[in-house]
């Protein structure tokens, strides 16, 4: 995936002015779990990296393929950052954050993190820590919700370690300062598990970029994203079948075999799988399909926005960002359950009504850059100046 468009950036110019008003010459670090493609917490780290072009930056690991915008800057990783460490994430966790305490002997008077594991270990005693949360370690905390947790390497967390983690993990949040959560799903997960308030900043998308045109639509459905289970390609798969619709899956993953089985099975299945996708490709699938099927529970899912920003009406699980990122009977349609009945009905349901097109564009840019760092620099202010 190829970074961000200049204009999408440059969105971020005011707030970047704002915010070195907040912090002048104080030390800054941000921190990234880990980047292992241009995803949803990659892009929050990248958009961070570009609102504080003076901080250190560091990540556990760094897929060299990812390319991030930073300002010419490297990241520093951690002993970690090594091809089967990368490869194989369920062994380490138990390591993680003895690596993030050793990523670096320097303090910094500000450090941010952009975590979903253990970055919240990152930084020293007399930092100002503010931590942007994209969930409370799945694998630790709600390892019902990531297929991931059953793999046969995760007993080890499944099991007394993962209660350790639990008191790694809440020790290191009860030092941080300050958090935020990328979803109202998220700021409740962190309420639970840490006691602990959050003000919500959704993850920034690139509404610049992602904008529609005047091509005609199609009645193919589309689903996009990494194919592992929980994403629920699978229903997508049936539903698209019962409604005789073609279907276009976009995307790669360890779940793509039994998914392209599947689609040869299923009675009146009409399945293209486009593997890997560019900016470019994913882009013209939004502007020329008649629905997205985005039916895994997600936290917040910067998909669903993409498509919207190019006009896509989305059907979404009724959980999860999607309740705070789709308007139903508006932008798209809300499943009452989790059932592939569920979600033909719901899908139906938006087909027959139809979606206004401006008003699903109208709707993602609620979630731009420009907001996001509007978000960032009142936060920092907040807390920092």
């Amino acid at each position: 995936m190829t970074s961000p468009p200049s204009d999408a950036l440059d969105e971020l110019a005011p707030a970047r002015s704002e915010i070195s008003r907040t912090v002048g010459d104080r030390t800054m670090a941000v921190a990234q779990e880990w980047i292992g493609a241009r995803a949803g917490s990659e892009k929050v780290f990248e958009a961070l990296a570009q609102l504080l072009p003076a901080a250190d930056l560091f990540a556990l690991t760094n897929e060299p393929s990812c390319e991030l915008a930073t300002g010419g800057r490297a990241i520093r990783t951690t002993f970690l950052d090594r091809p089967w460490c990368r490869r194989h994430r369920a062994p380490t966790l138990p390591v993680m954050p003895l690596a993030w305490r050793v990523a670096t002997r320097a303090r910094y008077d500000v450090v941010v993190t952009s975590a979903h594991a253990f970055a919240r270990e990152f930084g020293r005693q007399g930092d100002v820590h503010l931590s942007y949360v994209h969930s409370p370690a799945r694998y630790v905390w709600f390892p019902e919700l990531d297929a991931r947790a059953a793999h046969p390497a995760l007993d080890l967390v499944q099991r007394p370690a993962r209660a350790l983690l639990q008191r790694v993990d809440l020790a290191s949040t009860g030092r941080t300062d300050s958090l935020a959560a990328n979803s109202l799903t998220t700021q409740t997960r962190i309420r639970e598990v840490y006691e602990r308030p959050a003000r919500v900043i959704h993850p920034p998308v690139d509404t610049v970029f992602y904008h529609p045109t005047a091509a005609p639509r199609t009645d193919r459905l589309l689903a996009f994203g990494r194919l592992i289970p929980y994403k629920r390609f699978d229903a997508a798969i049936e539903v698209a079948a019962r409604l005789r619709r073609p279907l276009v899956i976009a995307g790669t993953g360890p779940d793509e075999d039994r998914l392209r089985e599947l689609a040869t099975t299923t009675p009146h299945a009409d399945v293209t799988f486009a593997g890997r996708v560019s900016d470019e490709d994913v882009r013209e699938l939004y502007r020329t399909s008649a629905a997205l099927l985005f039916l895994g529970v997600e936290d917040f899912g910067i998909i669903p926005v993409e498509a919207q920003a190019c006009g896509l009406p989305v059907v979404g699980a009724g959980a999860g960002g999607t309740l705070e990122t789709v308007l139903d009977g508006e932008t798209g349609a809300h499943a009452a359950g989790s059932s592939v009945d569920d979600f033909v009905a719901a899908t139906e349901r938006m087909l027959r009504a139809g979606a206004e097109h401006d008003a699903c564009r109208s709707n993602a840019e609620r979630f731009g850059y420009a907001a996001f760092g509007r978000r960032i620099a009142a936060w920092l202010a907040d807390t920092v100046g």
